[in-house]
């Protein structure tokens, strides 16, 4: 088992000028300001029917429109109810901890910095990372729509051209609009939204093209307190444009399989679900008769991107180059 000690020589040992412990910055996490309780208009719906009760899977229902032609006029309405259509799916249940533990007392005296405080704080942020990255390697795995970049119609024929555009966004708004079951956009204050998630280096291509430029000098200052304009790039033909640096990328793509691309998102309302088995949890255990001291951390959680008779439900992703800086 690992221990963190300190040693009398160890760099971080008590230098009278080495008073504060510094901890490594967490990364945003993008996803958790796009959750929302039992909340048809949110980009991730949080369940409840599990925090807390029996059980290891969660099941939900998409209730399809109604495409019948009804009847006309004075034509005899009973005998011709239209079916109510169903899509179900289900997501289990999944249990993530993590653990440290510090050394003795005497090599806890050995440091200025409070080595218990590092410990939560390293485990906490361990853990939010941790499931955000789960929810992009869930949003990520077998797309069922997909646009590329350019004229490209694979990542195998994608260019080192075929970067990031305000052209892939308005494509892919259009093809959110069309696609069946259709993608329905947030709505915030009587305007429809898309959110689009771009990977960093997509960013840095994005902000050197002059038609995207020229539209956020014209976009007017948002003052909605609505979760998907925090943090944003900017706005353009009907999405909001987010860059993270956990989106996922690849070394792979083009024609010799050696060109640097990015798995970009558009979203809609309900793209994915989340709920809680067991809330985040922290637990503290001495060890050596009190000597020692560890700490951990848990939660159980289930995560899944809504797919209806095999269809993502409100999911587009967009394949493209980058610069790769």
């Amino acid at each position: 088992m690992a221990e963190t000690t300190f040693a009398t020589g160890n760099s971080a040992t008590v230098k009278r000028w080495a008073t504060k412990l510094w901890i490594e910055m967490p990364k945003e996490i993008v996803f958790g300001k796009w959750m929302r309780e039992n909340d048809d208009n949110g980009i991730i719906e949080v369940k409840r029917e599990l925090d807390g009760q029996p059980g290891d899977t969660i099941y939900y229902s998409l209730l399809t429109k109604l495409d019948g032609a009804g009847v006309e006029d004075d034509t005899d309405l009973e005998g011709s109810e239209e079916e109510q259509q169903y899509n179900t799916d289900s997501m289990a249940l999944i249990q993530r901890r993590n653990a440290v533990k510090l050394g003795g007392r005497l090599s806890q005296r050995r440091t200025m910095f409070d080595q218990r405080m590092g410990a939560k704080k390293q485990l906490k942020t361990w853990l939010a990372e941790n499931i955000d990255a789960y929810m992009f390697t869930q949003f990520d795995s077998s797309p069922t729509s997909t646009i590329y970049g350019g004229a490209a119609t694979s990542t195998a024929t994608l260019t080192a051209a075929d970067r990031f555009t305000p052209a892939l966004i308005d494509k892919a708004v259009a093809k959110a609009r069309k696609a069946t079951p259709q993608i329905w956009p947030v709505r915030v204050q009587g305007a429809d939204w898309y959110v689009v998630l771009i990977h960093t280096d997509n960013s840095y291509d994005l902000k050197r093209d002059a038609e995207w430029r020229e539209a956020q000098k014209d976009a007017k200052p948002r003052a909605d307190d609505n979760p998907i304009f925090t943090a944003m790039l900017g706005t353009y033909g009907g999405g909001v444009i987010h860059e993270h640096v956990n989106v996922p990328v690849s070394t792979t793509y083009g024609a010799s399989a050696n060109l640097a691309g990015a798995s970009c998102y558009v979203f809609g309302r309900q793209a994915g679900l989340f709920a809680w088995g067991s809330r985040p949890q922290a637990w503290e255990k001495e060890f050596q008769y009190g000597a020692q001291v560890g700490f951990a951390i848990g939660a159980i959680w289930a995560m899944k991107k809504a797919i209806f008779d095999s269809v993502d439900n409100a999911m587009i992703s967009i394949k493209v180059s980058r610069s790769n800086n």
